[in-house]
């Protein structure tokens, strides 16, 4: 029985990795389009900022967001499954 048990968990957990990967594709994808064109249309004239720094904010900001979310979401997908077990274990047990 155990031996089902912990094959659940291992393909659980890969399942759980390949669905963070997929969503952080999709958060990579939506960066680079909002933020091309963000800076597509500072650098036209279309918006003004001042300071004209200003207009890396939202890139820099955001990106720093995405490498959290690669670092605790794709990186440490497998731990937090097994957090989770642990979790769901002692409410069990």
């Amino acid at each position: 029985m155990a031996g089902k048990i912990d094959e659940y968990k291992k393909l659980f957990r890969e399942a759980t990795v390949a669905d963070q990967m997929k969503l952080f594709k999709l958060h990579i994808a939506i960066y680079l389009v909002v933020n091309i064109i963000w800076l597509i249309l500072n650098m036209m004239g279309y918006i003004k900022i001042d300071p004209a720094l200003a207009m890396w904010y939202s890139p820099v900001g955001w990106g720093i967001l995405v490498i959290v979310h690669y670092w605790f979401y794709i990186r440490g997908a497998e731990n937090l499954c097994m957090l989770r077990e642990e979790m769901v274990e002692a409410k069990i047990g």
